[in-house]
């Protein structure tokens, strides 16, 4: 088994985007940072909830794989107690059903409100 690497643009420390692993694609915490300008983009939960979701279908599309692929979704928010309506309000709408497993925990995430691991099914592709 060869792993693939996913690199979907920059990244701000030593990691890479995503691994491709048989049938399976790791993803490292995705944020709200955008590439482009180096900032956390958005202001509210659902505004950078709405922007981490843009990026991980960006990698997922790198992969051969899409939102409807998701495996399992870890997600940690910043301030569980003020933010999780508003994130499970996005996620509702980005996330097509039946939703995949998901975790959400509280997590202290300095600069960011959102950080979230996937795990999505890539059909098996080389």
């Amino acid at each position: 088994m060869n792993p693939r690497v996913i690199s979907a643009g920059e990244t701000v420390a030593a990691y890479s985007h995503g691994k491709v692993v048989g049938d399976l694609l790791f993803t490292s915490g995705i944020t709200a940072h955008d590439p482009v300008t180096g900032f956390v983009r958005g202001g509210t939960i659902e505004e950078e909830t709405a922007y981490a979701f843009e990026l991980l279908e960006s990698i997922l599309a790198t992969a051969g794989s899409s939102l409807s692929d998701l495996v399992q979704v870890q997600v940690f928010l910043d301030d569980i107690e003020q933010d999780f309506q508003g994130f499970d309000a996005t996620y509702k709408k980005v996330v097509p059903a039946p939703y995949p497993p998901r975790a959400t925990l509280g997590a202290t995430l300095p600069g960011y409100r959102i950080e979230m691991l996937v795990t999505a099914y890539v059909g098996g592709q080389e």
